[in-house]
């Protein structure tokens, strides 16, 4: 068992038109606080601003990290969950590599639905992990559907 690949995967939100997205919302609020500059209301731009530069900090910092070993699956999601969770092979039932919708689970992120619990960032594959005594489901997202079926095939 020793000689068994390890399999890791990082994945985060940022692309380039997420980048683009905040790069044109912040361009239109500075020319319209520059137009507006007597303005009162003025303050109630700089408050959006903050805000915005807030959610993109979270966007950007957001990390999606797995593992497939020995051991099990393992899944962070930076700053939403810190502690690594694992499922053991033994108390796994089903895994395969699925494509889903995003509106499957609610959209990516940290998700709990009637679907199951998902971990997801932008993409559409994902491996699927049925719990074999509770028969819950976890979704884990991945930018190599290939490379992990490959990998869980040599685990299962």
């Amino acid at each position: 068992m020793k000689n068994r690949p390890v399999y890791k995967e990082t994945q985060s939100f940022v692309t380039w038109w997420v980048c683009l997205l905040f790069l044109l919302l912040v361009g239109v609020g500075v020319y319209m606080a520059w137009n507006n500059s007597n303005n009162p209301k003025v303050m109630d731009f700089y408050t959006g601003a903050l805000i915005g530069v807030g959610v993109f900090a979270i966007i950007g910092f957001t990390r999606l990290h797995s593992r497939i070993d020995t051991e099990g699956i393992h899944v962070r999601f930076f700053p939403f969950i810190w502690k690594e969770k694992t499922w053991r092979w033994d108390e796994i039932d089903e895994v395969y590599v699925k494509k889903y919708s995003v509106w499957e689970y609610g959209g990516w992120g940290y998700r709990l639905s009637g679907a199951g619990t998902a971990y997801t960032t932008l993409g559409t594959y994902g491996v699927q992990i049925v719990i074999e005594r509770s028969g819950k489901r976890i979704l884990i997202g991945t930018q190599k559907p290939h490379e992990v079926e490959g990998i869980i095939e040599q685990y299962r």
